[in-house]
């Protein structure tokens, strides 16, 4: 009995306790915050968009942007760098049903650069086999005094491998090398070059790849010191334009060009075999070919009598250069 007592008081308790909450809680009057709100940052809360001023709207945008101007630029723009865009946005865009077909681009190529690709079974291949250079005459150095390479039939050889990958949308190549100095210190290395994109029109294709040997290593170089970038190369950037053999001398007998005088310094520094010279070798291949089908590599080595810091016509009188050139026909990559 004492206990119902107790429950009975509690809960009469609780009641005027929740009945005094809710007295201190009053209705909400109506406010024009809202209103005022809406006025003063230029919108409207409560008026609802009528059929005038919609069409006013369409009107504008019509003016503002002409989608045929745009469906034709687009169009432009897309076969111009190979792409291709949604055909059905294009159509929801014009406002109609008519599939518009544009090309797409693609990607950038994931290989593109890359010095470690190799080939496959979806590779062709130019291969020179090796080849015997022989030191060449007309506006080079006859090498006959301080003699710098050995002049023994054989003693300097190359070949040059030259892949093509269409399925990658690549090519790449490498040029073995053994070069044999006057004492007869022979050193054989292997030199790759970056793969380039082949693009589009795929032919023809017209290429070299320079790396320095590092006689006092016997290695290619590596960096700028050790292998500088010798001149612009056969894209003919400079002023005398394109030249069609990579050389420190040009077809007509003048020096190839550099980007400026420091780049110049740097690379006669580095094969110069006088004294101050680092006394390296440069390492030459060039890959032509203009329809696939034949290509012609050429394979050199480089280095100069003249001082490190002589004039650039000083110094190409100093350039001794071994060379071979070959026809290769292209073949499909067995994997041997």
């Amino acid at each position: 009995m004492k206990n119902l007592r107790y429950i009975f008081l509690v809960i009469v308790f609780l009641f005027f306790k929740t009945s005094f909450a809710f007295s201190e809680l009053t209705a909400s009057a109506p406010t024009n915050i809202i209103q005022s709100i809406a006025s003063a940052t230029s919108f409207s809360s409560i008026n609802e968009n009528t059929a005038e001023s919609a069409d006013q709207v369409q009107n504008a945008t019509s003016e503002a942007i002409n989608t045929d101007e745009v469906l034709e630029t687009v169009q432009q723009e897309a076969e111009t760098f190979g792409q291709q865009n949604d055909e059905e946005a294009l159509a929801a865009f014009s406002g109609s049903g008519d599939t518009q077909l544009i090309v797409i681009g693609g990607e950038e190529n994931q290989y593109a650069g890359k010095d470690d690709l190799e080939p496959n079974l979806d590779t062709i291949v130019y291969d020179t086999g090796m080849m015997t250079l022989t030191k060449e005459g007309g506006n080079y150095n006859n090498d006959n005094t301080n003699t710098i390479f050995d002049a023994t039939p054989g003693a300097q050889q190359a070949r040059i491998k030259v892949y093509v990958d269409f399925k990658r949308n690549v090519f790449f190549g490498e040029i073995e090398s053994t070069v044999t100095l006057h004492n007869g210190s022979g050193m054989t290395t292997l030199a790759k070059g970056g793969a380039a994109v082949l693009g589009d029109a795929e032919f023809p294709i017209d290429r070299e790849l320079t790396k320095t040997l590092v006689t006092s290593t016997g290695k290619i170089g590596v960096g700028a010191t050790d292998d500088p970038f010798p001149w612009f190369d056969e894209s003919g950037s400079g002023t005398n334009g394109k030249h069609s053999i990579t050389s420190f001398i040009r077809e007509d007998g003048q020096p190839a060009e550099f980007w400026d005088n420091s780049e110049r310094l740097a690379m006669q520094k580095n094969v110069s075999h006088a004294a101050g010279g680092t006394e390296n070798v440069l390492i030459e291949a060039r890959f032509k070919t203009a329809t696939g089908l034949l290509g012609t590599s050429t394979a050199s080595f480089e280095a100069s009598h003249a001082a490190h810091n002589a004039s650039a016509a000083d110094f190409i009188d100093g350039v001794v250069r071994y060379s071979a050139t070959a026809n290769t026909v292209a073949t499909n990559y067995t994997g041997d």
